[in-house]
């Protein structure tokens, strides 16, 4: 608090008077100050008024901005879960509902007419359910999984299609964690099929620009960037590694710092392309280990004495990506033939032959718009063929007997495919265990399955137990052939059909017909297709090893045209599939719910971190009302006391001092 000296006697009045002005200029100061503290409320209204109160009230400014946008997003979080249970508990209503009209449909008293009716009933309620799937909040649809900007399910070429990706878009939400806000279809609905998965390893080889993060790493752990040591011959080096972004760096740092001590060693890709190749001086060798604590001479393959003898470090297990060059992917005959797509009831041939990379295939047949997506396989080795369409049948064949659909290992009828993925699941019927009625014991005759005749008019029983494959099946055939004295296959052979999918077969004898025909009431040879009679060189069979999309739309689909075309087994079928999808619902609002748990309790600790960090800023920020009242007090007294002594010392003349 400022004031005027007390110790003013004999100075001169010019003197006086700046020392009197400035002792009242600082009091008015103060109590201006005071005064705007006290309008605003706060102790703190300028940088200037105090620096370092300042950098903590900037700091908690930060704070407690990000409490409330985060308080805003549990806030929208919370509609929109909420909306999803809701959404979710409407479809399980109308499915329950579903089930209830195909079980009432199944059995005596129910006829074609009313069972039409019926298929009415249930169309109206897939599209209720399609209009639920697409239901949106603030043009956030909730079924799309992390694509929240287009409704999930569309029509297309008669089915429905999934257009969602991923399973749920991740918002800032403090102290809830990565909690996605939407939901997949394939969570709720199962919007997308299972298959075709690919079958094979493409095992892809590394080139010079092969990024180090696509390599998962001699250890499985992808490549950690560091340094490594190397003895070479006794000397040893350290080798820092940390800016390498490619196998083409990594070489090239290894190469340029082992020439610094063994001037003819090498460094390249093995000729497998999975490793890397050091091949040192003749009588050097070169050891390669990491100092503690690091792994990138393990992660690299190459922690290990390379000797000449030894020249290749571990498998470093390259990733297929989209940016993988075909040429570089194992057992893939470049350039690619014809790959032959059905969906949705129309039939593609896909020239791969000009495609150079993996996105190249992802692009031409995203390009079909037939509901087929390609992935690449959480693994990182395959590539994935996916149905998008329910209500559809998808197959992947070859075309005028090429290799291509094989080679990827995306074929849908091979001789890899399960006998149990026939008929959208319902498998192979294949008889076995049979027993004589009369002597109990077993019986092999009663458990053949079909019979093969062929235009000569020889003919031979096939009997499938034990085969779990198609590779199995087309073996049982030709061994069964190759027994009853027919030559394989000079006369006949069994294999898959060389343009399409089906299993073909081939009759060289001469004569009228091929048929096949069904024993001891087997379903085996019509479930696999090749129950018939054909005049043609070959009896080429149907495709039983679609891939359909196991979703809710498509068990309503299938229940809908039942009851239109009076399938009493197609009913019972459809109607059995929905209990799944009821339970499906059930775990979905489930899921649904813990997440709505979760965000409620987050919006509670959300705000009791913002109250806390609001009081923090107050104290800081905000002024003390008594305090500050009672110091102006002061400074108005002050202030009326400077005043008074200036008009006293400037009212004193010589007389007053003589």
């Amino acid at each position: 608090m400022s004031s005027i000296p007390s110790n003013l006697t004999r100075i001169p009045t010019l003197l006086g008077a700046n020392i009197l002005q400035a002792s009242i200029s600082r009091t008015q100061q103060d109590i201006l100050r005071l005064q705007i503290q006290l309008a605003s409320g706060k102790a703190v209204n300028r940088p200037s008024d105090d620096p370092i109160a300042t950098s903590s009230i900037s700091v908690l400014d930060d704070v407690i901005e990000q409490h409330e946008q985060r308080l805003r997003n549990l806030s929208h979080a919370d509609a929109v879960v909420n909306n999803i249970d809701a959404s979710i508990g409407d479809a399980s209503d109308l499915v329950l509902e579903a089930k209830g009209v195909g079980a009432s449909q199944i059995g005596f008293g129910s006829d074609a007419e009313t069972r039409a009716n019926q298929s009415q009933v249930i169309n109206a309620m897939l599209n209720q359910l399609v209009l639920i799937s697409n239901r949106q909040f603030q043009e956030l649809f909730f079924f799309g999984g992390n694509k929240t900007a287009e409704a999930p399910i569309q029509e297309l070429l008669g089915g429905l299609r999934y257009n969602g990706q991923g399973e749920g878009m991740i918002n800032d939400l403090g102290q809830a964690g990565k909690i996605p806000i939407t939901m997949s279809g394939e969570d709720a609905f199962g919007a997308l099929s299972a298959r075709v998965e690919g079958q094979l390893d493409l095992d892809p080889t590394m080139v010079g620009n092969t990024r180090l993060l696509d390599l998962n790493g001699a250890r499985g752990l992808g490549i950690t960037s560091g340094s490594l040591s190397a003895d070479i011959n006794g000397t040893v080096i350290t080798i820092d590694l940390s800016t390498a972004h490619s196998v083409q760096d990594v070489i090239d740092t290894l190469q340029t710092e082992i020439q610094t001590v063994d001037a003819g060693a090498t460094v390249a890709i093995s000729a497998g392309g999975n490793a890397f190749s050091i091949v040192p001086s003749g009588g050097v060798t070169i050891t390669f280990s990491d100092p503690g604590g690091q792994s990138t001479a393990a992660d690299l393959g190459i922690d290990l004495a390379f000797d000449g003898v030894t020249i290749n470090g571990a498998d470093v297990d390259p990733k297929l990506t989209e940016l993988t060059a075909v040429a570089n992917l194992t057992g893939i005959t470049v350039p690619m033939g014809t790959i032959r797509i059905i969906n949705g009831g129309q039939t593609r041939d896909v020239d791969l032959s000009g495609v150079n990379n993996v996105q190249g295939i992802i692009n031409a047949i995203e390009g079909l718009n037939i509901g087929v997506r390609v992935e690449i396989a959480d693994t990182g080795d395959r590539l994935n063929f996916i149905n998008e369409l329910s209500g559809s049948n998808m197959a992947i064949a070859e075309v005028g007997g090429g290799s291509t659909a094989t080679e990827l290992g995306v074929r849908s009828l091979a001789t890899w495919t399960d006998l149990s993925d026939f008929n959208h699941g319902k498998g192979i019927q294949i008889r076995s265990g049979s027993v004589d009625p009369i002597t109990g014991l077993p019986d092999p005759a009663a458990d053949l399955d079909f019979n093969v005749t062929l235009k000569d008019g020889s003919s031979f029983d096939v009997d499938l137990v034990g085969s779990l494959t198609v590779a199995d099946v087309l073996a049982a055939i030709n061994a069964a052939a190759t027994a009853a004295g027919i030559a394989v296959p000079a006369d006949f052979n069994a294999a898959l059909a060389a343009d399409g999918n089906g299993i073909e077969f081939t009759d060289s004898t001469a004569g009228v017909d091929t048929t096949v025909t069904a024993l001891n009431g087997s379903y085996a040879a019509g479930d696999l297709g090749i129950l018939g009679t054909t005049t043609g060189a070959t009896l080429t069979g149907e495709d039983r090893a679609t891939v359909a999309v196991e979703s809710l739309f498509s068990h309503m689909i299938a229940l809908r045209d039942a009851l239109l075309n009076d399938d009493e087994i197609g009913i019972t079928i459809a109607t059995g599939k929905l209990e799944d999808d009821i339970s499906r619902l059930a775990e979905a609002r489930a899921k649904a719910g813990v997440r709505n748990r979760r965000v409620a309790d987050a919006i509670i600790r959300e705000e009791d971190l913002q109250i806390q960090d609001l009081s923090l800023r107050s104290q800081v920020q905000d002024l003390d009302f008594t305090s500050a009242a009672i110091r102006f007090s002061n400074l108005q007294q002050q202030l009326q006391a400077g005043l008074i002594t200036t008009s006293r010392a400037f009212s004193l003349s010589l007389l007053d001092f003589l």
